[in-house]
Order: C-alpha cells, then sequence, then structure tokens
C-alpha cells in the first residue's frame, strides 16, 4: 500500500535533484541527486591541516604542532551537490540524503585506504553530538545517521562525547572570534575510559572555521585521548 502511494505521489510530484534540479529516474529518486551532479563531486585523496589547509599524506600529525588532531575532508564546500545533499538532511530532514554523503565518505576512505582505515581496531569512531534539545527537535543526529548508513564494521561510541550547551548556529556568527566563543566549554566526556589511551576518529559533517572540532578535540585531549582525527564530509 505505502509502496503504491509513494508511486502515485512521484507521478503528481516528481522528485528532482537537490542540486540541478531536473527530475529524477525512479532508481535516482531515494538518493535525492542526479548521476550527473554526484559524478560532479570532487573526492579528495589526502588529509589537510586544519589550520592552515596544507596537503598532508600522513596522519602522524598537523603542520601546526598547536593543532590537535589532523584533518580528513573527503570533499570541498564549494560543490553545490554537496552543499544541497548536507542542507537536505540537516534542514528538510531528508534522511534518505544520508545514503549518498555516505557514498562520499566510502569513496574517500577507499582513496586514502593505504594510510587509513574506518574499519581499524587502532580507532574508536565518535560522531560529533548534537545538544539533547537540538537532536529532539531536528528528530536524529546527522552524524550518527551518516555514519550507522555507511554501515562500517566498527562499533560508534556515541555515548561518550556529550554536547552540554544548546548553542547557537556557527552558521549565523560572522567570523571566527565568535565561533570559538559559541562553542567553548560545550562538550563533556562522560565515559573517560573509551577515551584515555585511544585513538579517536571524530565525525562530523563539515569543518568551515573548525571552531566546534577544535574544541570537541581539546576536551577529547584533556581525558588523554592520543591521534585524534578530525573526519567530515567537507571543508570551506
Amino acid at each position: 500500500m505505502l509502496q503504491r502511494l509513494k508511486l502515485f505521489l512521484n507521478i503528481i510530484f516528481p522528485p528532482r535533484c537537490v542540486a540541478c534540479q531536473k527530475t529524477l529516474p525512479p532508481q535516482n529518486s531515494n538518493n535525492l541527486i542526479c548521476e550527473s551532479c554526484f559524478a560532479g563531486i570532487e573526492i579528495n585523496n589526502c588529509f589537510y591541516c586544519p589550520k592552515c589547509g596544507r596537503r598532508l599524506y600522513e596522519t602522524k600529525s598537523s603542520c601546526h604542532r598547536e593543532e590537535k588532531f589532523v584533518l580528513a575532508a573527503a570533499s570541498h564546500h564549494e560543490n553545490q551537490a554537496v552543499r544541497a545533499l548536507i542542507h537536505a538532511l540537516k534542514y528538510k530532514r531528508l534522511k534518505t540524503a544520508a545514503e549518498p554523503l555516505a557514498l562520499i565518505l566510502k569513496l574517500y576512505l577507499r582513496k586514502i585506504g593505504n594510510n587509513f582505515s574506518l574499519d581499524s581496531e587502532n580507532f574508536s569512531l565518535i560522531p560529533m553530538p548534537l545538544h539533547s534539545k537540538k537532536e529532539k527537535k531536528r528528530g536524529f543526529n546527522q552524524t550518527h545517521l551518516i555514519l550507522q548508513t555507511l554501515d562500517n564494521k566498527r562499533k560508534i561510541e556515541k555515548n561518550v562525547l556529550f554536547r552540554i550547551k544548546n548553542t547557537e548556529s556557527q552558521t549565523r556568527l560572522e567570523n571566527r572570534e565568535k565561533r570559538m566563543g559559541n562553542v567553548k566549554d560545550s562538550f563533556e566526556i562522560r565515559r573517560k575510559e573509551k577515551i584515555a589511551g585511544k585513538n579517536i576518529i571524530l565525525f562530523d559533517d563539515v569543518f568551515t572555521s573548525g571552531a566546534t572540532m577544535r574544541e570537541a578535540a581539546r576536551v577529547l585531549k584533556e581525558a588523554v585521548a592520543k591521534k585524534i582525527i578530525g573526519l567530515v564530509i567537507t571543508k570551506a
């Protein structure tokens, strides 16, 4: 019955690509994006220094030693298709957008596979948390949903890092200083035994100023985390 209703609605209101607005063929309708727009997403093949953006080919450390993590970014925020998919997931609450976003992540991980693997037992996998009020309003945490859709073998450590301040959206703040102040002291570790002495993969969807990732990494380091890789779908 539900399948028939969906087919009927698709005939009356044909699903369109979130990026170019062209009508999607039936085999693409669940993924929200056409093959042409997805093919136009450039997938990176390296790591980055989170401060200067320099390309790195190892996870040992960034070229700026004060940074507490190495950035692993699958794509670039300039790409309209990636932005549209993230917007559809976060603000339109279209959960099916998690599937193409997970595929972008999977393609990136495949490219850097010789240097880094999400399935490595040497790393604990932590999604960037939302404040409980924000997650309740949205209905889900998009970072956790993408990792679940990725279907990797690693356990997702969801109940380790918590956001304890319901901060204003970073997108509304105009400069780096305000973004850093907005997220200051907004994270808390509640199971330190899951962090101490462990390597961490901290996953978020977008890296712009890096304020959120830096503050979360600072708290993880205070809990005696070893190496931290900030894994994201896209970086500005």
